[in-house]
């Protein structure tokens, strides 16, 4: 019987990515592959939206003072763009194997409005705002639907062919687990969590702009208090400080991995003083900004 740490492995040779270090892109839209036999210490990390699903391995992640280990039993459900801090434990016996399925918005909308409309009791959200993470418990079912991933990830035409299928159905598993609520609220901006997630959406089309507070509160239709209050439930930081932490990051893959200049970079995010954005970014990632390749952790780029 084929097994998923079997599968995995096959995966990686597939990939070529033994003792590699590194996330690519699969012939499936959206989903990545991530391998390391690395450990890797707790480092300053950001994901766009989406599901981390974890083979091998386990990683912890550390968000204003909550702890949280993922592993095979817990998936990482990421419905905004957040910052978290990741400690990866892996080696060459048990290596860190596992996918990173970012969400196709347009598609989201779509099922959660026909789930509304053949079920319309289906979506039962606790609150109006809630935080941009959840955990998810593996059960069953969504083991069955990450054998039937790896497995058509063995052959090209079959990941072409049948792999959009699989996503769709573990978004829709998912969508409609109690954790997966958030997942309603994300396409939905009447919600005040909707309205964070469009704002959020905002800046990081521009992250050259240095936005206002008022104008961040503008664009989501409620006062300045409130959504700093829902800003930070939400995503556990200030409205500048997340700001400031994405310009980094932002700034980070244009000098690490698309090679610009650390002034030009500086400015590309919006950064007037180049002294202020090395003390910054040193503060963030422990190197300063000429020393970006030395970030050594598997990520998307």
């Amino acid at each position: 019987m084929t097994t998923l740490m079997h599968l995995y492995t096959q995966l990686t040779l597939r990939y070529q990515l033994q003792g590699k270090q590194e996330m690519v892109g699969t012939e499936i839209s959206g989903v990545s592959y991530l391998h390391t036999t690395n450990y890797s210490p707790r480092t300053a990390v950001v994901y766009p939206p989406g599901i981390f699903i974890i083979g091998t391995g386990w990683k912890i992640t550390h968000l204003d003072g909550r702890k949280q280990q993922y592993d095979t039993s817990q998936y990482l459900l990421l419905t905004v763009p957040l910052i978290l801090e990741c400690e990866t434990f892996a080696s060459e016996e048990q290596p860190l194997q596992g996918f990173f399925i970012e969400f196709d918005l347009p598609t989201l909308n779509r099922m959660v409005g026909t789930v509304l409309h053949t079920s319309p009791n289906s979506f039962n959200v606790k609150s109006n705002c809630m935080t941009g993470i959840e955990s998810i418990s593996v059960s069953t079912e969504l083991l069955q639907i990450q054998m039937r991933l790896l497995e058509s990830l063995q052959s090209p035409l079959d990941a072409q062919v049948l792999g959009k299928g699989i996503i769709d159905e573990l978004i829709y598993r998912t969508l409609l687990l109690p954790e997966g609520q958030a997942l309603f609220t994300l396409v939905h901006s009447a919600t005040n969590f909707g309205k964070i997630a469009k704002t959020i959406n905002l800046t990081q089309g521009d992250l050259a702009k240095n936005y206002t507070i008022d104008e961040l509160a503008d664009h989501s239709g409620m006062s300045a208090s409130a959504f700093h209050r829902a800003f930070k439930q939400v995503t556990q930081e200030s409205p500048l400080q997340y700001l400031k932490k994405m310009k980094l990051f932002r700034a980070k893959t244009l000098i690490a991995h698309e090679g610009m200049n650390v002034n030009v970079a500086a400015q590309r995010v919006g950064y007037e003083s180049a002294s202020q954005f090395s003390r910054e970014f040193k503060r963030l990632f422990k190197v300063p900004p000429s020393q970006s390749d030395k970030i050594s952790y598997a990520e998307l780029k």
